[in-house]
């Protein structure tokens, strides 16, 4: 890839534990776009990588192909009843679409959200310092999709608005009713936001196969995966 003659520089990250499949090694390749390389940032997002702060990376594992990234198809993307049970769920709730901007408030939700879902997890005991770079630093028109029963923040999806659709970053919310599926209705809710912009994909990030914790990325059909440098749908890749 290049800007104006400009070569865009790879390296290849440290090596260390697979945070999703037991026993494998986990490597990544990624990038720092300088100002006159962002423009490529959507084409990354296109070529399976992801966004962490202001690095882009992707899946360079030494012996295993299991992450792969994927993207939801939203032109032929309908809730089936499984999601329309969701959405009745939280029919009491609304979201609005906000600047990318941490606060005090959304640092406690996201904290309580680690506690409960990943306890053990490497970001559970983040300060507030390190949330708000996670939250702001971003070289792309980040955004959060802000979900509230009446006035309370219930669950935020910090996403990055593309030319051909969006990029879910991170998503956290309420636990303390764990029926009402918030992660599931905070993507969508993002769907329904970009179809409405005439957008044509949610990138939902790695699915992994053999993941429980990535499984439920499946049920948003039809999804396309990223497989030997194209998109191709997740049936045929399953094939």
């Amino acid at each position: 890839m290049n800007v104006k003659s400009t070569t865009l520089q790879l390296y290849l990250l440290p090596s260390g534990p697979c945070p999703y499949l037991e026993g494998q090694v986990e490597q990544k390749v990624a990038t720092l776009l300088n100002p006159l390389e962002l423009p490529l940032a959507p084409r990354l997002i296109e070529r399976g990588f992801r966004r962490s702060q202001g690095m882009f990376y992707r899946q360079k594992c030494p012996a295993c192909r299991a992450c792969i990234a994927a993207r939801i198809r939203l032109k032929d993307f309908m809730p089936d009843g499984g999601f329309k049970r969701v959405l009745k769920k939280n029919a009491d709730l609304h979201f609005t679409i906000e600047e990318s901007k941490a606060t005090f408030a959304l640092y406690e939700l996201f904290s309580t959200y680690l506690h409960s879902r990943h306890p053990d997890g490497g970001m559970t005991e983040m300060s507030y310092g390190a949330f708000q770079q996670m939250m702001d630093d971003s070289p792309m028109d980040t955004k959060f999709l802000v979900a509230r029963r009446g006035e309370e923040v219930v669950g935020v999806m910090q996403f990055d608005d593309l030319p051909d659709g969006a990029s879910a970053v991170y998503s956290y919310f309420s636990t303390e009713d764990e029926k009402r599926s918030l992660g599931t209705w905070l993507v969508l809710k993002l769907c329904e936001y970009t179809a409405n912009a005439g957008k044509p994909y949610i990138y939902l990030g790695l699915w992994v196969k053999g993941s429980q914790k990535m499984a439920y990325k499946a049920r948003f059909q039809p999804l396309e995966l990223f497989v030997d440098e194209k998109w191709i749908d997740f049936d045929e890749a399953n094939a």
